[in-house]
């Protein structure tokens, strides 16, 4: 005859299998939480606050791979190259497809060491080519290209990249502000000044692009009243950065 479970039994299943599911909600929660606030110190400037959300985060899921990006990001933000490529190498193991992780990651290896540049531009290359990548992440991904073609001097591809990004996402921030970046180094004032500007339609100034708009109106073809408003608005709105001290230096 066949025995029936036990009321008891069944309840103590039902009971430990809703303590172990309360317990995993318990600890992605406490994660999520502690990499919201580690991502609201990062853009706050307090890195090390922020190191120690972002960790904690990590602690309570260590497949979280928002958090493993986000701290990979802050590392490298501070020059602790080996922990931000293990942490982005992370990401992208804890979540095959995320794009972001995946673009911050080839940003990170054309911006270190020459011998690193063409790993980046491989890993640019198939985000561009992966239909899955289509609109603005292939945009960042010729955007990215742009900036490794720059890495290993090559300002005539950059320039080709930079501007395949924008036909893809004209909007694109990124490749709009290396445009006017590359169109400074060539003395190219009025090509430099509407990327510029229409960099600074589209997003906030930042200390290091209001003193590219110095950069770009000294040139004697410059516009000298402009230069003066760039200048200001440093001042104003940045007046601990580097550019500002730069720009307050005796000529």
């Amino acid at each position: 005859m066949r025995r029936s479970v036990k009321p008891m039994t069944l309840f103590l299943a039902l009971l430990l299998g809703a303590c172990a599911g309360s317990e995993r909600d318990f600890k992605d929660n406490v994660a999520e939480a502690n990499f919201k606030l580690g991502v609201g110190y990062m853009q706050s400037g307090n890195f090390q606050v922020a190191t120690e959300k972002l960790t904690k985060a990590l602690q309570y899921n260590d497949d979280y791979p928002e958090a493993h990006n986000a701290l990979a990001v802050l590392y490298e933000e501070i020059r602790e190259y080996g922990p931000a490529e293990t942490h982005y190498k992370r990401a992208i193991d804890s979540k095959p497809d995320y794009t972001l992780a995946k673009l911050n990651y080839a940003r990170f290896l054309c911006t270190r060491e020459p011998i690193r540049t063409a790993e980046g531009e491989s890993a640019f290359e198939k985000i561009a080519a992966d239909p899955a990548s289509a609109g603005a992440s292939a945009a960042d991904a010729y955007a990215g290209l742009g900036l490794c073609a720059r890495q290993r001097n090559d300002p005539a591809q950059a320039e080709t990249w930079l501007r395949k990004a924008l036909e893809l996402d004209p909007n694109n921030t990124s490749a709009l502000y290396a445009l006017a970046e590359l169109s400074q180094t060539q003395n190219k004032t009025l090509q430099g000044r509407a990327f510029l500007q229409r960099y600074h339609a589209r997003t906030r100034p930042t200390a290091q692009s209001l003193w590219l708009g110095v950069a770009i109106e000294q040139a004697s073809d410059g516009d000298s009243q402009l230069r003066r408003e760039y200048g200001v608005l440093l001042l104003s709105q940045f007046p601990n950065s580097d550019e500002a001290r730069r720009l307050k230096q005796p000529k």
